[in-house]
């Protein structure tokens, strides 16, 4: 009876209710795409750093390559040819069921191309596997010209976008290459530079000052601006015949099953600290190199968490002073109800399961908005500048059905509590008190 008398209220008083359907609409609409905003930023950084920058899910280094030492004389602290082909084996064995193995170098150098000299931060990586980790919406991963796997040569390179306009080259700017998930769409865009051919120039593990030629066929955007004015990417083999060497600076590698990562760390590093305990494996997540991850992600939960409580503190306000209004309204109601025999506890029943049936109305016209809503802003393919970062980004709304029902969870929680705080001043008055309430 509680139940039906609570849906016909609801109904009955629809357009005293108005105002609350409008408050948690709102509070919803607020709380979801603010939070698929944020869950977007995230699974933006997670996916550039483990596809675009193939870091893939685990890095294996040697564990003192960011030592004191191991800066100062990183050559000294890098993988040999005979612990890449241990871990190749270990790899490839059933134990870590790897998808995709990538092997790195980093060097620092000189570039030039006769007419301007260039201080260089670069990275050298497998070109085939290195696009395989990279996964279809990045496998095309340049701005201008083709990715290095089109070309046979390995020998070819490609600078950020910043270096490149150091060294004399320039393109007609489109800010709108991104595509709706990420990435580049697959067309080639022309380039103009003062020569393409360069030469890159590095002292080598043994101390010689040595230099390659490599031909510039790309462009790229290196994701931070500082990075992108001297990042260069090349082929490792380029990188390698540069050093004069055959060792390597990092391995990452993608797992077949996802789930299993934290399990293959375990087991690498469990091996390793039998036959080779100079080297680790971590996630990237815990690496050096998502060290701006973290601390981003860090940041952006003190700024999400902080904006969520202001939504839910400004939407229990409103929603507790129309629930407030909304039970004076019906006092006399309450009075007559009380005068047949309805006890304190059922009229307060009755108001809980007519705010449930309210907060259900409103959320439902809320997750409608914020679909709509997320749709429209999505397809608008909004770009703009987000702080360090060299290139404009999408603006997105991320769809998660966790953030629904949380929100839809907690609005329901918040509107049972005004209802609370609205009717227990009603309900504790005499019933003459509400029968003659003006």
């Amino acid at each position: 009876m509680k139940f039906k008398i609570a849906f016909r209220n609801t109904l009955k008083n629809w357009r005293h209710s108005l105002s609350a359907l409008l408050s948690l609409s709102a509070a919803f609409v607020s709380l979801v795409l603010f939070d698929g905003y944020m869950m977007d930023i995230k699974n933006m950084y997670s996916d550039n750093f483990r596809h675009r920058q193939m870091l893939g899910d685990i890095i294996i280094e040697n564990k003192d390559l960011y030592s004191k030492d191991g800066i100062a004389n990183p050559w000294k602290y890098w993988i040999d040819q005979n612990d890449q082909e241990d871990l190749n084996r270990l790899i490839k064995s059933n134990e870590i069921q790897a998808q995709h193995v990538v092997r790195n170098l980093q060097f620092q150098g000189i570039i030039t191309n006769g007419f301007q000299s260039q201080i260089l931060t670069g990275r050298a990586f497998d070109i085939i596997e290195g696009e395989k980790v990279r996964g279809p919406n990045w496998s095309w991963n340049v701005t201008y010209g083709q990715p290095l796997d089109r070309y046979d040569n390995r020998f070819v390179a490609a600078l950020g976008q910043g270096l490149a306009k150091k060294m004399g080259c320039d393109w007609i700017k489109d800010q709108n290459r991104l595509t709706f998930y990420g990435g580049y769409d697959q067309v080639e865009k022309n380039f103009n530079c003062t020569t393409k051919d360069l030469q890159i120039s590095t002292t080598t593990v043994d101390g010689q000052l040595n230099a390659i030629d490599l031909q510039l066929v790309a462009l790229l955007d290196a994701g931070y601006k500082d990075i992108d004015d001297r990042y260069i990417s090349t082929s490792i083999e380029a990188a390698q015949m540069l050093l004069n060497t055959n060792k390597i600076t990092f391995l990452s590698m993608t797992i077949l099953n996802p789930q299993n990562i934290k399990s293959a760390v375990e087991k690498l590093n469990s091996i390793f600290e039998k036959d080779k305990k100079y080297l680790i494996a971590t996630t990237w997540q815990n690496h050096r190199l998502g060290e701006m991850f973290r601390k981003t992600m860090d940041f952006l939960a003190i700024f999400r968490n902080f904006v969520l409580i202001v939504i839910v503190v400004v939407s229990t306000l409103s929603v507790l002073n129309t629930m407030i209004k909304f039970v004076k309204e019906r006092t006399r109601e309450i009075g007559t109800m009380r005068s047949i025999g309805f006890l304190t506890k059922d009229i307060v029943h009755i108001f809980f399961l007519e705010s449930i049936f309210l907060s259900f109305i409103g959320t439902s016209i809320g997750a409608f908005l914020s679909l709509l809503l997320t749709f429209a802003l999505n397809s608008a393919k909004i770009l703009y500048k987000a702080g360090l970062l060299s290139e404009f980004v999408a603006f997105r709304i991320a769809f998660s059905p966790v953030a629904y029902i949380t929100a839809a969870i907690l609005l329901a929680f918040v509107g049972m509590i005004a209802t609370y705080f609205a009717t227990r001043q009603v309900v504790r008055s005499k019933i003459i008190e509400n029968l003659n309430y003006a």
